[in-house]
């Protein structure tokens, strides 16, 4: 059931609270939501990381909203860029709110407008049915306690969670030696291997930057 999910739903799914709150800030789920759609892109075969350079390799529709979209949106770019770019460029609240809608209809989320400090509209995306967030954590502990050989899926999803660092949020304390052997050795597609660097700057430049905002938030 768990690999039915693409790899940026089930990015989103386990970093989504029962509530509907994001797990971690809104830059770290953006980087890791953009990095999930090219590393499902490059599973795929969709997409190859040629030096770096994210090209499209297959047009072809892969039956999935998001996943297609992005495509497009790489294919008329017409200059190839770095993964790291893409990152940058594909992560956002559009990004969120198409993953949110694919979950919702789906029947795994509902969605909830509220207003935040009582003034601010926005929306939320509460559980639904987690059944299908259970069998991905499940996969997703096998694996990581060395009880079920990964598969490109799971070694994707749990790159990406460590990538952003949230994996031992999500997990509790890892082996790091299985994450690294997950995410950088033979188990991990090198297509995936390829964008986790860029997602890892990526995230922490925007720790960074949220940090230093909140701070000055603070201080004034």
């Amino acid at each position: 059931m768990a690999e039915q999910l693409t790899v940026p739903q089930a990015f989103a799914l386990l970093l989504t609270e029962p509530d509907g709150r994001r797990a971690v800030d809104a830059s770290r789920f953006d980087a890791g939501l953009a990095g999930a759609v090219l590393a499902d892109l490059a599973l795929r075969g969709a997409v190859s990381l040629d030096g770096k350079l994210v090209r499209v390799v297959n047009g072809a529709p892969v039956g999935n909203g998001v996943l297609d979209a992005v495509v497009g949106t790489i294919a008329a770019s017409g200059t190839p860029r770095k993964a790291k770019w893409w990152v940058s460029k594909l992560g956002g609240r559009q990004l969120r709110d198409d993953v949110a809608a694919e979950l919702v209809q789906a029947g795994l989320l509902t969605e909830q407008q509220r207003k935040t400090f009582g003034i601010f509209p926005s929306t939320a995306y509460p559980e639904r049915d987690g059944r299908p967030e259970m069998a991905l954590r499940t996969t997703v502990l096998e694996v990581l306690d060395g009880r079920t050989t990964p598969t490109p899926f799971t070694a994707a999803t749990i790159a990406l969670l460590d990538a952003t660092g949230s994996l031992r949020q999500q997990f509790g304390k890892v082996d790091k030696a299985r994450v690294q052997d997950i995410t950088l050795g033979t188990w991990a597609s090198p297509a995936v291997k390829a964008v986790l660097q860029d997602i890892q700057t990526t995230a922490a430049m925007a720790g960074v930057l949220a940090a230093t905002t909140a701070a000055t938030v603070a201080s004034s």
